[in-house]
């Protein structure tokens, strides 16, 4: 077959070839970030899209390791990936085989060559060069996106598709070099495969340099590193006795965290309102607070991303691309929300606290004048929208429940029906009224069998604790509570759903709500993934508000997967034949002191587990 290719001229010259690879390069890198800040300013960046640019990169190297197929080779296929990421990789192969052969791209091929040299492209071998530096330029763009940075042309043309930035692109300063308390690596030249020798880069002039160390004290700390440098700390705070105690806000928080008796939940917590604290203001010292560092932190706390941290991505950004990646966004994804705030000033309130109770010099600081408002509590229940029963048959009518295209396209209608998280959850909390995290956090042994009567048991376990139980309480105070499960549940097969689960070996009763993480990330040598999910049932949020947009019409009443909780307590309040204490039992309702008298909180036992059936077949049926 290699004796068929006929080659009669020389090869291009990497001269020419380099040139190619940097003019496509900057259009990749031009075009992906208007793509993506256009997206995100029309609301339209999903999580399909960052899967589709997880999946590129992979395809791209594909393309430049084993050239371009009909379809994705199966070693490049990663075994953790689930349906949804395994279909839009193999749809995106073919996607962008068809494209990288077709005759437009060609096209545009020959004529971009043509206006950089002025000649006229007709041989088949410098066609395959130069769609190569395409899948290069095309993949490093890719990659320098995702790291947001431009990398230098020159180098990246040499480097093999899966290898990383060089450091000595990324040109950090001093100061940063020295945090991580070794200097940045020299580079050797590199030797093209012409000959042509790459020489390293130039040193940074000296206004480069003393920008750098100007900025380095925000710009060179991460949130990666303030964990590390937290819990480096956190023996030695302990262990320090009042004469040794320093003034290192590290070491003050985690005396504070004893004298506060915080859980390990609530220190955790806390901890990162600390840390994000010294993220933003380049703070180690607790003595080096001034009023002007908290006003700056207030005011950059309304700036901050909601999602800030929800991607492993952020712990390893500065603070200036953090602000950088906000600025794209749209202003109801933009500042923490005002109990959030509230929880971050209390954090800052008690760390100062303690700061000065072991006899640091502070100066006056205004904080409690930091915490926004509390909204008023009059009818709070009319702030959330609530399922009507209709609402919610419509719901449940879209192709999730009722039969899906495919697996991979379950917004669009078919004959396929998958019973996993996406379909059971939401199910699940319409005739339970339980909140998402206690549903989608459940083990397959909380499905049981209690007096002949198949019941949910909703209860803390390793992965997930429940609101309102502290995560060391004795066994005594601990809220677990029994629900029936509705008929029309036990209809659709749930009983036989957690039999299987369990009888596969999964621990989880939705093991589909676990991310699977991406390669390299630090989830990957986790040996149980289950135990790094911070909010069990995020990873279906997506699915589940597009599955509402689309049934409802546009939701224009803006229901939310919560609302289906609410649903099921109103109209439990709402059956005269169901006593209070009954609903309560069953919804798992924390009530303030004094909320319910002695004759219903103290002097009573849980409702019989009969009682609670027939309370739970009340809720009408929703298919």
């Amino acid at each position: 077959m290699f004796d068929s290719f006929v080659l009669l001229t020389p090869a291009l010259p990497d001269k020419i070839v380099s040139r190619y690879f940097e003019h496509y390069l900057r259009k990749c890198v031009s075009d992906l970030n208007r793509q993506i800040n256009f997206a995100r300013m029309k609301g339209r960046f999903s999580a399909d899209n960052e899967r589709s640019l997880s999946v590129l990169p992979i395809i791209y190297e594909s393309f430049l390791e084993q050239g371009i197929r009909k379809k994705l080779p199966v070693e490049k296929i990663d075994p953790k990936w689930d349906e949804e990421t395994l279909e839009t990789a193999l749809h995106l192969y073919e996607a962008e085989s068809r494209k990288a052969l077709s005759k437009q791209t060609q096209e545009d091929l020959l004529s971009t060559y043509s206006s950089l040299t002025g000649e006229t492209l007709n041989d088949e071998e410098h066609i395959a060069q130069l769609r190569a530096e395409r899948f290069r330029a095309r993949l490093r763009a890719l990659q320098s996106v995702q790291a947001g940075h431009l990398p230098d042309t020159e180098q990246t043309r040499h480097m093999e598709p899966n290898e990383e930035t060089p450091v000595a692109l990324q040109t950090p300063s001093p100061e940063c070099a020295s945090d991580d308390k070794a200097p940045p690596p020299e580079i050797e030249p590199q030797e093209t495969p012409a000959g042509t020798v790459i020489s390293s880069p130039e040193p940074p002039s000296p206004q480069v340099e003393r920008t750098s160390k100007s900025a380095s004290k925000n710009t060179c700390k991460t949130m990666k590193k303030l964990e590390n440098y937290f819990s480096d700390a956190r023996d030695d705070a302990l262990t320090a006795t009042p004469d040794t105690w320093s003034d290192d806000i590290a070491h003050i928080f985690w005396r504070t965290s004893v004298e506060n008796k915080m859980s390990k939940d609530v220190a955790k917590q806390r901890g990162s309102d600390i840390r994000r604290f010294m993220f933003i203001t380049g703070i180690s010292k607790v003595t080096e607070i001034k009023q002007a560092h908290l006003t700056h932190w207030s005011d950059s706390l309304q700036k901050f991303p909601k999602n800030f941290l929800r991607s492993a991505k952020d712990l390893h950004r500065t603070i200036d691309e953090v602000y950088l990646n906000a600025k794209h966004l749209p202003p109801n994804e933009r500042g923490l929300d005002s109990s959030t705030v509230r929880r971050h000033v209390k954090s800052i309130e008690l760390l100062i606290a303690r700061a000065r109770a072991e006899g640091n010099p502070l100066p006056e600081l205004e904080i409690s004048g930091l915490k926004p408002k509390k909204k008023s509590s009059r009818n709070k229940h009319k702030s959330r929208a609530v399922f009507r029963a209709d609402e919610a048959r419509q719901l449940f009518s879209h192709p999730i429940w009722t039969g899906a295209r495919s697996a991979g396209r379950r917004h669009e209608a078919g004959t396929t029906l998958v019973q996993d998280g996406k379909y059971w959850i939401p199910l699940i909390l319409a005739y339970t009224g339980a909140r998402r995290a206690e549903i989608a956090g459940m083990l397959a042994t909380d499905v049981q069998i209690i007096d002949d009567i198949p019941t949910f048991v909703i209860q803390s376990n390793v992965y997930r604790g429940i609101k309102g139980e502290a995560a060391d309480c004795d066994e005594a105070d601990k809220l677990t509570r029994m629900v029936p499960i509705h008929s029309q549940l036990i209809d659709l097969g749930i009983m036989e759903y957690a039999e299987s689960t369990a009888h596969k070996g999964h621990t989880l009763l939705f093991p589909d709500v676990v991310p699977a993480p991406r390669k390299g990330s630090k989830r990957s040598p986790t040996e149980d993934l289950a135990l790094s999910v911070e909010k069990f049932g995020e990873r279906f949020d997506d699915a589940w508000r597009k599955a509402m947009t689309i049934a409802l019409k546009g939701n224009r009443r803006k229901l939310c997967i919560h609302s289906l909780r609410h649903y099921v307590n109103h109209t439990l309040l709402h059956c005269g034949d169901v006593l209070d204490v009954t609903r309560t039992d069953l919804v798992g309702h924390i009530h303030s002191e004094g909320d319910e008298s002695i004759n219903t909180s103290t002097y009573r036992d849980e409702t019989p587990l009969h009682v609670k059936r027939d309370a739970i077949e009340k809720l009408p049926r929703l298919m």
